[in-house]
C-alpha cells in the first residue's frame, strides 16, 4: 500500500540550472490529490472543499497517497485589500483561507492553492466580475499563500496580456491581434520567452519560509516547455484542458510522447486532471485513461466528487487501484515511451522501466472493437529475452513466466482497452536496434505542390540539418536505392518533426498528430499517425514502423512518403533501415 508520507515526498533544495530560478519544493513521485475544477468548475465554496477533503479520508484515498486538496478558480475576491493583498471571497469562504488550511491539515492532508500568471483567474464568476490573479503581485501573493499554510500552488495562464482597466491592448508585432475581456486565453505566442512570468512566481515561492510545491499550468503555449518548465516547477501542464470526451485521451496522449526526455524525479509532465468518475467515459475507457496517465508519470489529480452518491463505485475502484498507483509512484520516476504504433490496426505498444529491473508494458487498443494482439516480448521494441513473472495488472492475474524466444503473448483486448502488464525478473536480449542504412532527406526527391527541402540552423533537424516541408496531399518524398537484406518486410524508422500542437483546435478535432503514408516499390500505401516530436518545429522525433511486405533483396527499393490528406504530413528529416545488433 502507498502510504501518505508528505515529509518524505518533499525533496528540498533541488539546484536551479544556470539562468533560472527553481522552486525548491519537489516531490519524489508525481503528486496525488483532488481538485475542484472538473466537477464544480469555477464555483467552489467552503463546504464543497471541506466535504471532498473529508471524503478523501473516509473513502480511503488519503491513505493511498491522494493528499493534496486544491481549490481551483473562483475562490478569491474581485479586488485586493487596501494594502494590495489577495484575499478570498468571504461569502463563499466565510471562515477564511487560513481556517480552510487548518481544516485540511487537521485531516492529515495538504492545502493546495490556485492562482495564475495573468491579471485575473481563468474565468469570470457568474456576474462577470474579474477575479484577481498574481501577475505583478508575485511576492505579495507567495507570502500570503505561505501565511495561509499553503503546500502547493497550481499556477495558470489566463489574462496574461491585458491592462488594469480591461481595455484592449495589442499583441506583440500586430495591431490586428487583440485580447479583450471576451477572450481570456491566448494560444498564439505573444512574448519572446514564456518562462519569464512563471519564473517570477518560482522566485517568490523560493523566498518564503514554507515549502510550496509549484505546479505550472502554462498549457504548452510557445516553444520548449520541456526545457524551461522543469527548471522552475515540480510539474508542468503539457496541453490544453482535458474535457469530457474520449478524444481528449487521444489528443493528450499524443502530446506527452516526447516528454520522456525531460521527465524524472521532481519534474513531471502533467497531462491534466482526471475525468474518471465524471460519466464521460465507459469503465474500460476510464481504465485506459488512468493507465496512460499512470505510466507516463503524470500527477494523478481526481476531478470527481469524493462521494459514493455522486461518483460510481466502479470509478472510485479504478482510482484506488494500488497496483496501478504503484506504477505511477515508482521511485525511478521514468516516463514510459511509445515504442511501436500500428495506426491502421489502431493500437500502440508502450514500455517503461521500473525499479528492481522490472518493465511496465501497455498495449493500447484505440479501436472501439474487441480484438486479439500478439505481443512478441523479444521484439526489438521490447527486448525481453525472458521474464520470471508477468502480471496482468487490471485483471489482478499472474500470467506466469515468459520466454521471449518462445511463442508471443496472445492478448485479448476489449474495445478501448489498455492491457497493462508488469514484467519482473527480466532478462534483456543481447541485441539492440541500430541503423543499418540511413537515408537523409537531402538525398531524396521532393516533388509536388509547394513541398521543398528547408535547411535548418545549427543543432536543428538532427541528424541531417534539413527537412522536407509543406508535404501536402499530392506531394511526395521519394527515397531511392533503399537497401534490404531480404525480400518481404522490414523495420524502418521515420525521423520527422511535428509541432502541430492542438490548442484552439483541442475543443474540436485537434489530435496532436500528423499523418504520413508510406509505400514500398509502388505497392499500396499504409498510414501512420505521428505524434508531437519535440519542443518546436526543429526538434526531431523518431517512430519505428513495421512494414510487413514489399521489399526485395538488394539496393533497388523505392520508398515514398506522402500525406493522406486533407492536412499535411509531418516534416521529414530522414529514413532508416533498422537491424538488430549484438550489444
Amino acid at each position: 500500500m502507498i502510504g501518505t508520507q508528505t515529509a518524505l515526498r518533499l525533496l528540498a533544495g533541488i539546484v536551479a540550472l544556470p539562468g533560472h530560478v527553481a522552486a525548491t519544493a519537489r516531490t519524489a513521485t508525481p503528486q496525488l490529490g483532488w481538485n475542484s475544477y472538473n466537477y464544480y468548475s469555477c464555483l467552489p465554496n467552503e463546504t464543497i472543499i471541506q466535504e471532498n477533503a473529508q471524503g478523501l479520508v473516509d473513502l480511503g484515498f488519503a491513505e493511498k497517497g491522494y493528499d493534496v486538496v486544491t481549490t481551483d478558480c473562483g475562490w478569491p475576491s474581485s479586488n485586493r485589500t487596501a494594502d494590495g493583498k489577495i484575499t478570498w471571497n468571504s461569502t463563499l469562504f466565510p471562515s477564511g483561507f487560513p481556517a480552510l488550511g487548518e481544516y485540511i491539515h487537521g485531516l492529515g492532508l495538504q492545502f493546495g492553492l490556485y492562482s495564475g500568471a495573468g491579471k485575473w483567474q481563468c474565468t469570470p464568476d457568474p456576474d462577470h466580475i474579474f477575479l484577481v490573479a498574481s501577475l505583478g503581485y508575485e511576492t505579495e501573493d507567495a507570502q500570503s499563500f505561505a501565511e495561509w499554510g499553503g503546500d502547493a500552488l497550481k499556477y495558470d495562464n489566463c489574462w496574461a496580456n491585458v491592462t488594469e482597466d480591461k481595455s484592449l491592448i495589442p499583441l506583440q508585432g500586430s495591431l490586428s491581434k487583440l485580447i479583450s475581456p471576451a477572450r481570456f486565453v491566448e494560444y498564439n505566442p505573444y512574448e519572446p520567452d514564456p518562462s519569464v512570468r512563471f519564473a517570477e512566481m518560482a522566485q517568490a515561492l523560493d523566498a518564503v519560509d514554507r515549502p510550496i510545491v509549484y505546479q505550472i499550468c502554462q498549457w504548452g503555449v510557445g516553444e520548449d516547455l520541456g526545457v524551461w518548465a522543469p527548471k522552475l516547477g515540480n510539474s508542468w501542464r503539457i496541453s490544453n484542458d482535458i474535457y469530457n470526451s474520449w478524444s481528449s485521451i487521444w489528443r493528450i496522449t499524443n502530446q506527452v510522447v516526447p516528454f520522456w526526455k525531460h521527465t524524472g524525479v521532481g519534474k513531471y509532465a502533467d497531462m491534466d486532471m482526471l475525468i474518471v468518475g465524471l460519466n464521460a467515459l465507459s469503465l474500460e475507457e476510464e481504465r485506459f485513461h488512468f493507465t496512460m496517465w499512470s505510466i507516463n508519470k503524470s500527477p494523478l489529480i481526481i476531478g470527481a466528487p469524493m462521494s459514493t452518491t455522486l461518483t460510481p463505485q466502479a470509478s472510485l475502484d479504478i482510482l484506488a487501484n494500488e497496483e496501478v498507483l504503484a506504477i505511477n509512484q515508482d521511485a525511478l520516476g521514468q516516463q514510459a515511451r511509445l515504442v511501436q504504433r500500428y495506426t491502421e490496426e489502431e493500437y500502440d505498444v508502450w514500455a517503461g522501466n521500473l525499479t528492481d529491473g522490472r518493465l511496465v508494458v501497455a498495449v493500447a487498443n484505440w479501436r472501439n472493437d474487441s480484438r486479439s494482439v500478439s505481443l512478441n516480448l523479444s521484439s526489438p521494441a521490447l527486448g525481453v529475452a525472458a521474464a520470471g513473472a508477468v502480471r496482468d495488472v487490471w485483471a489482478a492475474s499472474d500470467l506466469g513466466a515468459a520466454d521471449g524466444g518462445g511463442e508471443a503473448l496472445q492478448l485479448d483486448l476489449a474495445g478501448h482497452e489498455a492491457k497493462l502488464l508488469v514484467l519482473s525478473d527480466v532478462t534483456p536480449t543481447n541485441t539492440s536496434l541500430a541503423d543499418a542504412h540511413y537515408y537523409p532527406v537531402t538525398g531524396a526527391a521532393v516533388a509536388g505542390g509547394n513541398a521543398s527541402i528547408l535547411a535548418c540552423g545549427g543543432g536543428e533537424c538532427l541528424p541531417v540539418g534539413s527537412k522536407a516541408v509543406d508535404v501536402y496531399p499530392g506531394s511526395t518524398v521519394t527515397f531511392s536505392n533503399v537497401s534490404s537484406p531480404s525480400s518481404g518486410g522490414l523495420l524502418l524508422a521515420i525521423d520527422y518533426i511535428n509541432y502541430d500542437v492542438a490548442l484552439q483546435s483541442s475543443w474540436s478535432n485537434g489530435t496532436n498528430t500528423r499523418n504520413v503514408t508510406l509505400s514500398v516499390n509502388g505497392a499500396a500505401a499504409k498510414r501512420w499517425a505521428l505524434p508531437i516530436s519535440g519542443g518546436d518545429w526543429f526538434e526531431t522525433g523518431r517512430l519505428v514502423v513495421e512494414v510487413g511486405e514489399g521489399f526485395v533483396e538488394g539496393d533497388g527499393n523505392v520508398v515514398v512518403l506522402g500525406a493522406p490528406g486533407p492536412d499535411p504530413a509531418p516534416d521529414v528529416v530522414g529514413l532508416a533501415v533498422l537491424e538488430e545488433r549484438s550489444a
